[in-house]
């Protein structure tokens, strides 16, 4: 009874409720599905407390294939190594079985000539030098199979291609780790000490040596070589008390051993530069300059250049004239030889040395800049072709071989090219002053032979640099410095691999697009 009367209290209410005011109209709720609702993206916090973690069989599992894909990686070229390691043992092995079964069999070819009956150890004999000859096959095969597979993943893994930023392991993998520091090493360039003065002293002791002495026996003769002998111990006891004299007085001015050594023999650095259009080379300059900047003595040591080169792009050659720069920055002698060309680009850097020395036939000059581009635009149009080149600024591209040329296009490349052309007579008038006041005559853009380009002022003298290495040996250690290259079977294959992977390169591009020529300093 008390449920039923409060139930009837409350409805009691209600409509008195309603009665006092008009009710509000409610927004009619959607139907309920009888589906199940969809789940919703819980927030960070409700992730964070919802998501489990991995278990730990999925946390070892993924560990164990981050850490097999890198040791992978990493022990694949000594992988590489051992496979073409165990095939040359296989061939030395074959080797060797041939040689055995043919003494085996040989023998017993021999005891039987002398007409022994076959015995049966001369049987045996035979069927063990047959096996061997049977084995030395097999071997070999083996050995040809483990070199090929060997040389074949070596070319499809060579070093610098894998690991590392912008590397590819062998699974396909962007790897890191250890691999970028093996590809950098890789990268880095190696020179070595080359002393030329050996080659000069050895040549003439070997002459002497195969030099037919047609006087030797003359008692005449030996008397003059003993006097000769004796004349030269003379002169050289002389020389060394005087060099001990200096020493001593060095020593006592404070001067240090490393010091003297060097003043009394000063170091001629000696580095061939072989110039290329874009300058491949311009690392191994880098560090040759860097060696002698650090480790030339200012006033004492020199550098000679031989440079050849017919010139290039712009920026390249000006960086490699700025290398050459830093010797004369640091007070060493620069002297610059040319033997066969050092046109545009190659005499920018040329002009650098304190003293030109130049071959008499070679090419000097070519003081100018020049570019080509192709516009393929009236070919587009005949074929109805549309090429669209979007650019940001008014002349981020002049004349380019798709674009309408116009005018003031070629008028802006023109001014271009004279202040590249301003800025090149300005180098070369501040390294030689003395062209200074002709130096609008010989940048006209022509080269001269040696002989005539001394007659400009742009060669010192005429001499090749096997002429002044010769004429300087005797007073001076001639080191050369040259790039340190790998020398073994590996470095081949990636030579081969590399030369194929770029000729495709090539091609490819060749079809795919057409590149804008940079504006070159070249004759």
């Amino acid at each position: 009874m008390s449920r039923r009367a409060s139930r009837m209290s409350q409805r009691m209410s209600g409509s008195q409720r309603s009665q006092k005011s008009p009710p509000i109209p409610q927004r009619p709720q959607p139907r309920q599905s009888k589906r199940a609702p969809r789940p919703t993206i819980p927030s960070a916090e409700a992730a964070g407390r919802q998501t489990r973690a991995p278990s730990p069989t999925c946390t070892f599992l993924l560990k164990s294939m981050a850490w097999a894909e890198v040791e992978a990686a990493t022990a694949f070229p000594t992988l590489t190594a051992l496979i073409a390691g165990s095939g040359a043992c296989c061939c030395c092995i074959s080797a060797a079985l041939v040689v055995a079964g043919g003494i085996m069999l040989a023998y017993e070819r021999y005891n039987r000539l002398e007409g022994s009956e076959g015995s049966v150890s001369d049987q045996g004999l035979a069927l063990a030098g047959v096996i061997a000859l049977i084995l030395a096959v097999a071997a070999f095969l083996l050995g040809c199979c483990s070199c090929f597979f060997g040389c074949v993943a070596a070319c499809a893994y060579p070093p610098g291609s894998g690991g590392g930023a912008g590397g590819v392991g062998p699974f396909g993998g962007a790897l890191g780790g250890p691999l970028a520091d093996y590809d950098d090493e890789r990268r880095d360039v190696k020179v070595q000490f080359k002393r030329l003065n050996d080659r000069y002293e050895k040549a003439e002791k070997a002459l002497n040596q195969i030099h037919l002495n047609v006087i030797g026996d003359m008692k005449e003769v030996r008397e003059a070589e003993l006097k000769e002998d004796k004349a030269r111990k003379e002169e050289e006891k002389r020389k060394r008390d005087e060099l001990e004299k200096r020493v001593q007085k060095d020593l006592e001015a404070g001067l240090t051993v490393r010091n003297m050594r060097r003043n009394y023999r000063p170091v001629a650095f000696l580095v061939r530069f072989d110039g290329d259009t874009m300058l491949s080379s311009m690392e191994v300059l880098r560090k040759q300059v860097s060696i002698i900047v650090n480790c030339g003595r200012a006033g004492v040591d020199r550098a000679v250049v031989v440079i050849t080169s017919p010139g290039g792009a712009v920026s390249p050659y000006g960086l490699a004239a700025s290398q050459l720069v830093r010797i004369r920055k640091a007070g060493i002698q620069l002297v610059v030889c040319v033997d066969t060309v050092a046109a545009s680009g190659g005499y920018m850097m040329a002009a650098v040395g304190d003293t030109v020395y130049a071959a008499p036939f070679a090419v000097i000059g070519s003081i100018g800049v020049v570019t080509q581009i192709p516009n393929f635009q009236r070919f587009l149009n005949k074929h109805e072709i549309d090429a669209y080149l979007f650019t940001a600024g008014k002349h981020k591209r002049t004349v380019d071989i798709i674009g309408d040329v116009t005018k003031e296009n070629k008028k802006k490349l023109q001014e271009e090219l004279d202040d590249m052309h301003r800025a090149f007579k300005d180098h070369v008038a501040l390294a030689r002053p003395k062209l200074k006041d002709n130096i609008e005559e010989v940048a006209s853009g022509e080269y001269w032979v040696a002989v005539q380009a001394k007659e400009h002022g742009l060669v010192d003298e005429i001499m090749t640099s096997d002429e002044y290495l010769e004429s300087i040996c005797q007073e001076n250690e001639i080191i050369e410095i040259v790039e340190k290259k790998r020398r073994n079977v590996w470095s081949a294959f990636h030579a081969v691999a590399s030369v194929m992977k770029n000729a495709i390169d090539s091609v490819s591009s060749a079809k795919n697009e057409y590149r804008v020529a940079p504006p070159m300093a070249v004759a």
